[in-house]
């Protein structure tokens, strides 16, 4: 036997089962062969796979690096740049050369975001017990464009978004001549700005800063955020952050943390709004405000994964005091509202910009005809309404009004899918009360309205000057309308509907009531001598009925003890113009009565008040014709016999009750 014969007979030897073990043994022998051999195979696959991996042509790799991100995404993404990897390090790192993502076809525009240059870096030791940290994340010259159809179709796939991202620590993160753009349909928004991130070394509580500068709906938009260092962020430990964000004239301050960093669901922050209408806010969180006068409030932002809470509100919108708390929902579809405000003191004039009349102090803008109009014209955005559901209460303990004696407000507003109920809209008086309801259909592009309005056991007397008061009396109203617009004039040249006054009893000034019959004697001797005494108010009723805007009288009556007066007309609320006559009959025997309708004509804003002539004219023609006959017989034409009878009061009433805009009347007293 040779040399090779017995070194092959020798490792036979070693690798046959040993003679004379039990089974046992030979069994045990048998697996620690094969895991020797498993484990040198393994060593020698991953050898080679390392070997494969470091002289890799990475650029090989972008198809399927592409189809995976593609996968991710839900979005077609491709690579048409290098693509360097470096792996044999402790930070292994991946630099990714003009990536593009594309738009859904619907979009219109071939790319959804085109990268010039992305890397990214991991910590190795840290990620093999599980755990992702980033060291550095970079992207030179992005260009993102976002975009969502009105049917709430986006370009990019936010799945998951209603509770906050949840990023993996980053050390260090910059964006350089990043170029955003947002096209919201469905919010009606568009932004075009550029986003800049760096650190700065030192820098304290400014060490890292991400900037935007663009336009948001054609105003000016800038932001401002920044915090600490990146490098040594701790993940126990929350991270103070600072914001400056300014759309236009609107403005917002905050000055937060991050409870655990990097988990953007999750934070708090002191913050400031302010700004010229709170409607303007639309554009930065996507809720619906109402119009307000200039407005500056503070609290608490907090959000906890989908629900923001602005909690402990204090400020001011206008000059009223505003307090309270809103959460908002944002996991609901739509985003679900609720909100418990008061005010301390409201000042009647804050609430005109809510129904679209301008601030207290504003000019109004357009042309004259424009400025003179009484019914506001700032649009309703329906749009709004229907991306959000809310239920809203509002309380104002006290109310500063100069032109009405109002006590306190109680409001409760409630949007479902696109209606919104105000229900009920309560005002107290210093005597009285305005109980109102107000549903706006807001599902199709047009506002449809309904409003039911009741005015219960106001005293007149307390709208007037006076001593004693120049009318006195319980009065009590009804209006019913159905509209079509979005806007209050829009709406109300459409109107349908009625509206009835009733006053059961009461007292007026007696020379006024002269006055409506034109009573020239009586009526101008007690206005010249200044005669304040009244007379009594047996009943008034008005009832007006609405078609397409029109509002024409159909029962006008005021029973006074010395005169009938009657009324007709018009009031025209698409032109805002008035045409209306009012005629006082006399039940006394009356010598120097003018026998002509007063007119009240103009404008709702600038009311006029005359005499119509042609009958002022006739009557004066018959007194020149008696006069050539008899100068004093000219006075015939100025006498009235005073033949009016008294109104039947009981049947006006009944009638008040029973029209089409119902009023419970309340009790004669006299």
């Amino acid at each position: 036997m040779d040399m090779s014969d017995k070194a092959g007979h020798a490792a036979g030897l070693r690798e046959a089962p040993p003679r004379g073990r039990s089974l046992f043994g030979r069994i045990v022998w048998s697996w620690a062969a094969f895991f020797r051999w498993s484990a040198a195979t393994i060593v020698a696959l991953l050898m080679i796979a390392l070997l494969w991996l470091y002289f890799l042509d990475w650029n090989t790799m972008r198809g399927p690096l592409a189809r995976y991100a593609s996968h991710r995404l839900g979005r077609e993404v491709h690579i048409a740049g290098n693509l360097e990897v470096r792996l044999f390090s402790f930070t292994p790192s991946m630099s990714v050369h003009g990536v593009r993502v594309a738009n859904p076809a619907w979009v219109g525009q071939p790319l959804a975001a085109d990268i010039g240059d992305f890397s990214v870096s991991v910590r190795l030791m840290p990620l093999l017990y599980g755990k992702l940290i980033l060291p550095s994340v970079e992207f030179d010259d992005p260009n993102i464009l976002v975009v969502r159809d009105k049917q709430g179709r986006t370009n990019w796939d936010f799945r998951g978004s209603a509770q906050g991202q949840k990023i993996p620590p980053i050390q260090r993160f910059v964006v350089r001549n990043g170029q955003l753009r947002i096209d919201d349909r469905l919010r009606r928004m568009v932004f075009a700005g550029m986003v800049s991130s760096n650190e700065r070394a030192g820098g304290g509580d400014h060490a890292f800063e991400l900037t935007g500068e663009g336009t948001l709906n054609g105003n000016k938009f800038v932001a401002d955020i920044h915090g600490g260092a990146l490098i040594n962020v701790d993940e126990s430990k929350p991270y103070h952050f600072a914001a400056d964000v300014r759309s236009g004239t609107t403005h917002a301050v905050a000055d937060g943390a991050f409870p655990r960093p990097f988990h953007l669901g999750q934070f708090w922050a002191a913050t400031t709004f302010s700004g010229p209408t709170m409607a303007d806010l639309y554009y930065l969180t996507g809720l619906a405000f109402p119009n307000t006068p200039p407005y500056r409030l503070s609290g608490t932002l907090t959000r906890d994964g989908s629900l923001f809470h602005f909690a402990d509100i204090k400020g001011l919108v206008g000059s009223s005091d505003m307090h309270g708390d809103v959460t908002a929902q944002t996991a609901d579809t739509p985003t679900f509202v609720r909100a418990q405000l008061t005010s301390r003191q409201l000042n009647f004039d804050d609430l005109g910009p809510l129904i679209g009349a301008p601030p207290p102090g504003a000019a109004r803008k357009g042309s004259a005809a424009a400025s003179t109009r009484v019914l506001p014209d700032a649009p309703l955005y329906v749009e709004r309404i229907r991306q959000m559901n809310a239920d809203v209460q509002y309380d104002a303990a006290t109310i500063k009004s100069q032109d009405f004696p109002l006590r306190d407000l109680h409001l409760h507003v409630v949007l479902n899918n696109g209606v919104m109920t105000l229900d009920p809209i309560t005002f107290d008086f210093t005597r009285g009360k305005l109980n109102a309801s107000l549903k706006v259909d807001a599902r199709k592009d047009v506002a449809v309205s309904d409003l039911d309005a009741r005015l219960s056991n106001i005293r007149l007397e307390q709208f007037v000057h006076g001593n004693p008061p120049a009318v006195e009396g319980l009065l009590a109203a009804r209006a019913q309308m159905h509209t079509v617009g979005n806007s209050v004039r829009k709406a109300a040249a459409t109107a349908n509907g009625a509206l009835t006054f009733v006053v059961p009893s009461g007292k007026v000034r007696k020379s006024f009531a002269e006055l409506t019959g034109i009573d020239l004697l009586n009526g101008l001797g007690l206005l010249l001598t200044n005669d304040k005494s009244d007379t009594g108010l047996r009943c008034a009723v008005a009832r007006f009925d609405a078609r397409d805007g029109v509002m024409t009288a159909r029962q006008f009556t005021i029973d006074t003890d010395p005169v009938l007066i009657n009324g007709s007309g018009t009031i025209n609320l698409r032109d805002e113009s008035l045409n209306l006559a009012i005629t006082g009959k006399p039940k006394e025997f009356r010598i120097g009565r003018l026998r002509a309708p007063i007119s009240i004509g103009g404008s709702l804003g600038s009311p006029s008040v005359g005499v119509k002539a042609g009958p002022a004219l006739a009557q004066g023609g018959i007194a020149a014709a008696l006069g050539v006959l008899n100068p004093f017989a000219a006075l015939l034409a100025f006498v009235d016999p005073g033949l009016a009878k008294d109104a039947n009061c009981v049947a006006l009433s009944e009638n008040a009750r029973k029209g089409p805009a119902p009023v419970k009347t309340p009790s004669r007293r006299r």
